[in-house]
């Protein structure tokens, strides 16, 4: 169903330490979509995808029993390590199904990972086993954005450093950047949501412990194991901060882009 990044054990565990995590805003647009017309038992929910749990863990209020799938047995072993909530179970998915019976789910959902998904069995998959009225929420965010001062002069070294490594991002990474925009979902029952953001106020370093979770970054590295671009960008950013604070926070957001699909059939 997906091809095969972020699989390393320490990539997998800095994964999970450093990337942004979802407000509980983003579910609640989501959940108040799926109680519109679905009116029965919230027993199951998958999340595809999951890596190591930030995104599942938000459904866990909400659902007798969550599930959690991925590729990745070090992403599912960072989840299962982490994890400390009860109706959550956290399993490795190497095949092209979604692992429940038919007409089983009340959600499925997909954070930041649809796009390495073959779409057609997903799609397949998902209506095989949403119950009628069940949703299908696919969603994401953006590259960060810097606010306050000096944000024009940071955001344009950040984005030069990012337009740097983008030949070393897999391809589908053009779906992140576009919100999306060429994912439809097979339901005619459907929208689209961005009101969301992901704010918060990191200093450099923890910045760029985000940045070197990209596998656009640990690809360049790999090829130029000497180069030093992300002290490179460091020096940069903190230059163009205009302060000798080390410590001096930053004003980070991310948008966020929601894709809603209900199974009315």
């Amino acid at each position: 169903m997906s091809k095969r990044f972020f699989e390393g054990a320490q990539h997998a565990a800095r994964y999970a330490l450093t990337r942004p995590t979802y407000p509980p805003a983003l579910m609640e647009k989501i959940i108040s979509f799926l109680a519109m017309k679905y009116k029965d038992i919230y027993d199951y929910a998958a999340d595809i995808g999951c890596g190591s749990g930030q995104s599942t863990e938000l459904l866990s209020p909400y659902f007798q029993k969550v599930y959690g799938y991925d590729v990745s047995e070090n992403q599912i072993k960072e989840a299962k390590t982490k994890n400390k909530i009860s109706n959550i179970e956290y399993k490795v998915n190497i095949k092209n199904a979604i692992p429940h019976a038919n007409k089983s789910l009340c959600l499925i959902t997909a954070a930041q990972a649809a796009h390495w998904f073959d779409l057609k069995q997903f799609y397949s998959e998902a209506n095989r086993t949403l119950k009628q009225m069940g949703v299908l929420a696919i969603y994401g965010y953006e590259l960060p954005k810097i606010d306050g001062e000096h944000s024009s002069q940071l955001n344009e070294i950040f984005q030069n450093f990012y337009k740097k490594l983008l030949p070393y991002f897999p391809p589908d990474r053009h779906q992140i950047d576009s919100k999306y925009a060429d994912i439809i979902l097979p339901f005619e029952e459907k929208i689209r949501d961005e009101s969301v953001k992901i704010k918060y106020e990191w200093n450099l370093d923890r910045f760029l412990a985000y940045i070197s979770t990209w596998s656009g970054y640990v690809h360049y590295m790999q090829k130029y194991p000497d180069k030093n671009i992300i002290l490179d960008l460091r020096r940069d950013l903190f230059k163009a901060m205009k302060t000798e604070n080390e410590n001096e926070q930053m004003k980070i957001n991310f948008g966020t882009f929601i894709l809603l699909g209900r199974k009315t059939d």
